[in-house]
């Protein structure tokens, strides 16, 4: 098969090629999802190893490779490192929208990346079943990542609490009333901890309740640990796409009118 390996670090596309010495495969290693693109309009591809994070050579991010894969018909698998907590919306994002055949950890040994590249091909490129994979695969519907960002409106008061850590300044930078922002966390807070549970594996308790006005806090944090994917402009692509919004009774949504009926 011919493998692309798109990281913005040279040496990890030189560990997957290392793994597949041997084996007959030929691997090209890419630096960029523009390099992707271009490299997509003149050659032909088998099989993607896709980082999320390309802040080494670009500001997009691998949401806009696996576009261009997509586009092509070529089956990816995310190759994304353990320790990056920051990436976890972009993986739900990924598995929801141009569903990759895997994940596979960078700290995996190149016997397992032989071993996945093997099963890949004598599969016929069938998805990986794993509880790695499986984390970030969408489990319902509405998902929780289309209740965390509904609109182009939730998109911006995101990226707003990544910069701003009080509700004056954020309803003053989106043009809203403070009270837009007010509901706003209302009804996200309890999404939010939804998510944060799913990306921990864990079951997720019953909270005590949480006084509005201390729900800034952590949102703000939450922001900011994920502002590389708020910012992402194929995250806004993404939201710009979706269909008109159904009525959901999904846990977090439940939980949501909750929040918004305490005073």
């Amino acid at each position: 098969m011919r493998i692309v390996v798109v990281d913005d670090i040279l040496e990890v596309g030189n560990t997957v090629a290392r793994a597949l010495d041997g084996s007959g495969h030929e691997v090209r290693v890419l630096l960029s999802p523009a390099a992707l693109g271009t490299a997509l309009a003149e050659h032909r591809f088998d099989l993607a190893f896709v980082d999320l994070d390309f802040s080494y050579e670009s500001s997009e991010t691998g949401l806009t490779a696996l576009r261009h894969l997509s586009g092509a018909g070529v089956p990816a698998v995310v190759y994304s490192a353990d320790s990056e907590e920051n990436r976890a919306l972009l993986l739900l994002a990924a598995f929801q929208h141009f569903a990759p055949l895997a994940l596979l950890s960078k700290s995996a040994t190149q016997d397992h990346i032989r071993a996945l590249v093997g099963r890949l091909a004598e599969s016929g490129m069938a998805p990986v079943t794993d509880r790695l994979s499986d984390r970030y695969r969408p489990h319902a519907t509405p998902t929780l990542l289309d209740q965390l960002v509904r609109n182009r409106t939730d998109l911006t008061i995101w990226r707003l609490l990544s910069r701003y850590a009080t509700r004056g300044e954020v309803a003053i930078a989106a043009h809203v009333h403070p009270r837009t922002v007010d509901k706003f966390l209302s009804t996200h807070y309890p999404v939010m901890r939804a998510v944060e549970s799913r990306l921990r594996s864990t079951v997720r308790e019953p909270e005590s309740e949480t006084p509005k006005k201390h729900l800034l806090a952590p949102m703000h944090a939450f922001a900011v640990k994920h502002a590389m994917f708020f910012a992402d402009a194929e995250v806004e692509a993404l939201v710009d796409s979706k269909p008109p919004p159904t009525r959901t009774t999904s846990e977090a949504s439940r939980a949501a009118r909750e929040y918004r009926g305490r005073s």
